[in-house]
C-alpha cells in the first residue's frame, strides 16, 4: 500500500484509484478569506515562538532552536486551521451496473382477449411440454383463450433462465406496475419472479382504471434521480387515454425507452361516438355529430340509432359515462367478447330507455370513419344526454363501444359578456358583431361600456351601459369580462374589486385585450393586476417590430387556439393572421401562467421564456386570459368570420361553461365530476350567496345547517338519501358520500333565500373507458421508440429485446465531503508536533 493510499484512508476514503478530482473549502462562517487568516497567524505565531524560544530558553544549538520553532508553530497553526474548518470535496468515479426498468401495463385493457381469424403476429407460442423458468403454466394447456396480462406474463415464463442470469448481472433491474392515473407502483420483485404464476396474480389485478403513459414517463424521470439507465422496457397496448401526450415528455427521460406491444394492431371493431357543443340553448338547433369507426368491416351496413333524453327523469339502468365508457347494458366485462351473451342476436338489449329516437338511418361502412350530422332542437333546459349505438357484428372484438352518451346543458337563458373599452376599436367592432350573431350570447347577452361614447347613445341605446359604477347584484350577474384598450382611471377601484373577487371567488373569466394606447402595465398598482398571467413594468412601451407570432406546443390543449379540423388547416388559421408590428415586452411570465402564442425571437428578462402574445392562467377559481394586441380581427383577411368567430366563441364558451351562468352564481349545487365509477366517492359542493352576491353564514340559514338531498336511481329502490352539509368557510358548503348502483342521481338543496329547491345530477356507471379502445396503438409505440432513441418490439421478440439490450458499465459519480478538522490527520498532525515538541524539550532538559 502507498503513502497515497494511506493518505485517503487516514480520511475516510479507501477508493483512492477512484478519485477524479478535490476541491478544498472553508466551512467557518465568521471569515470572509479563510487562507488570509491561516497565512497571517501562522506568521504571527512563528513570529512569537521564535521570539520565546530566542530570548527565554537556552537551545545550545541553532538547528535545534529552529526544530522546536517548526514544530510548535505547526502545531498552532493546526489549532487555527480546525477553527476555519477546511474541508475536502472528494468526486470519485466508478463503473456500476446501469439500471433497467421494466414497467408493465396494468390496466383494464390488458385483461381484453385478442381474437383473430388467424393467428395474429402477438400470439406466445408455448413449446409443447415447456414450462419455462416458471414451470408448467396453469393456462398453458388450457382451452381458455388468454388475456393480455396472461400473455405478458407466458412471454416472461418462457424465457431462457441462463438469459434472465445474464440480465440481472449486467442491469439493476426494477419493475414498476402502470396502474394508476397519477404515477406507478414499484414491485418488490425481481425479473425471473416475473414468470411465476403466484407472483404475477398477487401483483397484478389488470383493474387500472386509465392508462396514462405521459404522467407515468414524468413519474419515471422523477423518480431516477441520479441513476444511471441502460434503458427502459415499456410493456402495454399503448392505448393512452389520460393525463399529457406522452410524447412531450418521452425526451425529456435522455432514454431509450424499449416498446413492447400487447394486443391485435389490426382488429375487427365497430366503435361509436358522440361529438356535442359544450352547450344548448334551449329551441335553437344545434348539431350533433356522430362518427362510427370501423376496422374489418368495410362493405357492412348497420343500423345507427341516436337518442335524446333529460336527465331529470330517473332510469333503473345506467348510459354510458361522457368519457366514453360502454353502457350499463353492455355485456359482462368478464366474459369473452364472443361469447352468446354479447353477439347473440346482433341486436343490443332494450331494457334500457335511452330517450326519445331523434335519429335512425342504415349506414354503409364504406370507410375508416363515418361521420352523420344530426340537427336537434331541445324542447327543455337543464342535463341533456345524446346516446348512440349501433348493434354488435359478428366476430367483433369489442362490444362495449358499441353505445355511447355525452352528457352536455340546455340552457334556457344566454351568456352575458361584458366588454370595458374606450373608444371604438376594429377588434370592438368585429367582436359586438360575432356575439350578436352567436346563439348563446345574442343582443341580450352583449353588453358594453365606451368611455368615449355619447352619453346620450350611453343612456338610450340598450347595447351600452351608461355608468361603470354597477351595483354588485348587477355586475356578478356577468359571466365574461373583456377588459380592451382602456385607461386604468376608467374603472374605479371599487370596481377593479369586484372585477377580482368575480374571478377569484365567483369562477368567472376575464380577458384582458391590450391596445396600443394604454400600456398593461397601467395595472401594476392595482388590484387586476394579480389577475395579469404576465408580469410588466408599470412605465413599459410598446415595441415595435415586424414579426409572426408563433404558437406554443401548449396552445393544441385549449380549444379556442384549435381553429381547424386538422393541423394543416390550423397552421394556415394563424398564418393568415399576418405579420403584427407592435406589442408590449413582459418581465416574465407568472409561474402558473401557460404561454399559448408567442414573439419568434424577443425573449424575456430571463433571457429564454419567449416573449408571450396570448398567455392564459388560473386564478382561484376562475380563469384569466391575456392577449397581448387587438389586432386578432387580422384573422378575417381572407376567409371572413370563420376563424375570427370560432377564437372569440370558444374562448367565451370555455370561461363561461367554467362556472354557473347568470342569477344561477348566487346559489350554486353542484358535485366535484359529472360521472363516476360504482364505489367512488361523490363530493358534493354548495356555494351560497345573498342577493347582493355576500357569503352566507350558518347564523343566515334556518337551522344554521343546509342538508341535500339525494335521490338514488330506480335500480337502488328509489329511495332518497339526506347528506348533512358542513360549512367550510363563508358562503362554501361540502358533503361527501359513496355511491355504488350504476345509474343517474339527483341531488337538491334549498335555497333559503328563494325557498326553492335548487339540483343538479350525476351518473354512475360500471363500465370503463379502458374498454372503448380493442386494436393496440402501433404508431404511438412506434413514434415513442423514436423518439427517444429506443426499439420497438412486439411480445413474441421478448428475448430477443433482453439479448439486444447494450451491457455497458455506467461511469457513476459520487461526491464525499471529508472534513479535514475532524479527521484523524488533524489529530496525528496536531498530536504528534505537541509530543515531539515534549520529548525534544525533555531531552534538552528544558522546563
Amino acid at each position: 500500500m502507498n503513502v497515497t493510499a494511506v493518505f485517503w484512508q487516514l480520511l475516510g476514503v479507501p477508493q483512492a484509484e477512484q478519485v477524479e478530482s478535490v476541491d478544498l473549502y472553508w466551512g467557518a462562517s465568521w471569515v470572509r478569506v479563510p487562507w488570509l487568516v491561516l497565512v497571517v497567524a501562522t506568521i504571527v505565531v512563528a513570529v512569537g515562538v521564535a521570539a520565546y524560544y530566542g530570548r527565554w530558553q537556552f537551545v545550545p544549538s541553532r538547528r535545534l532552536r529552529m526544530t522546536l520553532v517548526v514544530i510548535r508553530t505547526l502545531a498552532l497553526a493546526a489549532l487555527v486551521g480546525i477553527l476555519l474548518q477546511p474541508t475536502l470535496v472528494v468526486k470519485l468515479q466508478r463503473l456500476t451496473r446501469p439500471g433497467l426498468w421494466l414497467v408493465i401495463d396494468d390496466t383494464e385493457s390488458m385483461s381484453l382477449v385478442d381474437r383473430t381469424s388467424e393467428p395474429g403476429e402477438n400470439a406466445v407460442v408455448v413449446a409443447p411440454g415447456s414450462g419455462g423458468a416458471g414451470g408448467p403454466s396453469p393456462t398453458a394447456n388450457s382451452e381458455r383463450p388468454l388475456t393480455r396480462s396472461e400473455r405478458v406474463r407466458e412471454a416472461f415464463a418462457h424465457l431462457d433462465p441462463e438469459l434472465v442470469r445474464q440480465v440481472e448481472n449486467a442491469f439493476r433491474v426494477r419493475v414498476f406496475r402502470l396502474h394508476r392515473g397519477d404515477g406507478l407502483d414499484p414491485l418488490p420483485v425481481h425479473l425471473e419472479d416475473l414468470a411465476r404464476q403466484e407472483q404475477w396474480t398477487s401483483q397484478f389485478t389488470v383493474d387500472g382504471s386509465v392508462t396514462a403513459l405521459g404522467v407515468a414517463l414524468l413519474d419515471l424521470n422523477r423518480k431516477r434521480g441520479a441513476t444511471p439507465l441502460a434503458g427502459i422496457v415499456l410493456v402495454s397496448d399503448f392505448n393512452q387515454n389520460a393525463g399529457i401526450a406522452p410524447e412531450t415528455v418521452a425526451t425529456q427521460l435522455q432514454t431509450p425507452l424499449y416498446c413492447v406491444g400487447v394486443g391485435d394492431v389490426q382488429t375487427r371493431d365497430l366503435a361509436v361516438d358522440v361529438q356535442l357543443p359544450p352547450m344548448m340553448k334551449k329551441d335553437e338547433k344545434s348539431v350533433v355529430t356522430v362518427a362510427l369507426r370501423q376496422e374489418g368491416f368495410t362493405g357492412e351496413e348497420v343500423t345507427l340509432r341516436v337518442f335524446a333524453r333529460q336527465t331529470e327523469e330517473s332510469e333503473p339502468q345506467a348510459v354510458a359515462t361522457s368519457g366514453g365508457a360502454g353502457s350499463a347494458d353492455a355485456p359482462d366485462s368478464t366474459q369473452p367478447p364472443h361469447s352468446p351473451a354479447s353477439a347473440g342476436s346482433g341486436e343490443p338489449k332494450k331494457d334500457a330507455p335511452v330517450g326519445e329516437v331523434i335519429f335512425e338511418d342504415v349506414v354503409t361502412l364504406s370507410g375508416p370513419v363515418i361521420h352523420r350530422e344530426v340537427p336537434y332542437v331541445p324542447k327543455a333546459a337543464g342535463q341533456l344526454v345524446i346516446t348512440a349505438e349501433v348493434a354488435p357484428l359478428p366476430k367483433e372484438t369489442l362490444t362495449e363501444n358499441n353505445r355511447i352518451a355525452r352528457q352536455t346543458y340546455v340552457r334556457e337563458y344566454y351568456v352575458r359578456v361584458l366588454f370595458i373599452e374606450d373608444e371604438p376599436t376594429w377588434e370592438w367592432r368585429f367582436i359586438k358583431e360575432v356575439f350578436h350573431r352567436d346563439p348563446l350570447v345574442g343582443p341580450e347577452g352583449f353588453r358594453t361600456y365606451l368611455r368615449s361614447a355619447d352619453p346620450r347613445v350611453r343612456a338610450e341605446n340598450p347595447l351600452f351601459l351608461p355608468t361603470l359604477a354597477l351595483p354588485r347584484r348587477e355586475f356578478f350577474t356577468y359571466d365574461v369580462v373583456i377588459i380592451g384598450d382602456v385607461p386604468a382611471s376608467a374603472i374605479s377601484r371599487s370596481m377593479m374589486e369586484m372585477i377580482r373577487e368575480f374571478v377569484t371567488e365567483m369562477g368567472g373569466g376575464v380577458i384582458f385585450n391590450v391596445g396600443p394606447r394604454f400600456s398593461p402595465g397601467q395595472w401594476t398598482d392595482t388590484p387586476l393586476n394579480d389577475l395579469l398571467p404576465v408580469e410588466i413594468a408599470p412605465l413599459t412601451r410598446l415595441r415595435e417590430s415586424s414579426f409572426q407570432p408563433q404558437r406554443t406546443p401548449e396552445a393544441d390543449l385549449f380549444d379556442f387556439m384549435v381553429l381547424g379540423q386538422n393541423a394543416e388547416e390550423n397552421a394556415r388559421a394563424w398564418d393568415n393572421l399576418g405579420k403584427l408590428v407592435w406589442y408590449y415586452p413582459v418581465i416574465r411570465v407568472r409561474p402558473l401562467a401557460t404561454v399559448l402564442l408567442a414573439h419568434p425571437r424577443d425573449t424575456c428578462a430571463d433571457g429564454r421564456t419567449p416573449q408571450p402574445l396570448i398567455a392564459a392562467q388560473k386564478v382561484g377559481r376562475g380563469e384569466v386570459i391575456y392577449v397581448g394586441f387587438n389586432e386578432l380581427w387580422r384573422l378575417r383577411r381572407k376567409y371572413g368570420d370563420l376563424y375570427y368567430r370560432q377564437f372569440w366563441g370558444q374562448l367565451i364558451h370555455r370561461l363561461a361553461i367554467q362556472h354557473a351562468l347568470g342569477a344561477d352564481k348566487r346559489f350554486v349545487v353542484r358535485s366535484d365530476h359529472k360521472q363516476y365509477r360504482s364505489g367512488d366517492e361523490v363530493r358534493l359542493l354548495v356555494e351560497a350567496y345573498n342577493a347582493d352576491y355576500r357569503p352566507l353564514t350558518e347564523d343566515q340559514i334556518p337551522g344554521g345547517q343546509l342538508e341535500a338531498i339525494l335521490h338514488l336511481p330506480a335500480g337502488a329502490g328509489g329511495q332518497t338519501r339526506r347528506i348533512p352539509l358542513t360549512l367550510l368557510r363563508p358562503g362554501q358548503f361540502e358533503g361527501r358520500t359513496t355511491v355504488f348502483a350504476p345509474g343517474e342521481y339527483r341531488l337538491e338543496v334549498h335555497d333559503p333565500l328563494t325557498h326553492r329547491m335548487v339540483e343538479t345530477s350525476f351518473r354512475v356507471s360500471s363500465q370503463s373507458i379502458e374498454k372503448q379502445q380493442a386494436r393496440r396503438n402501433k404508431e404511438l409505440q412506434d413514434r415513442l421508440a423514436s423518439l427517444t432513441g429506443g426499439q420497438s418490439y412486439d411480445l413474441p421478440q421478448l428475448a430477443e429485446l433482453l439479448r439486444n439490450l447494450p451491457q455497458r458499465r455506467e461511469k457513476e459519480i459520487e461526491i464525499v465531503e471529508v472534513e479535514l478538522w475532524n479527521s484523524w490527520l488533524f489529530f496525528v498532525l496536531v498530536v504528534g508536533c505537541l509530543l515531539a515538541e515534549w520529548a525534544l524539550r525533555k531531552w534538552l532538559y528544558l522546563r
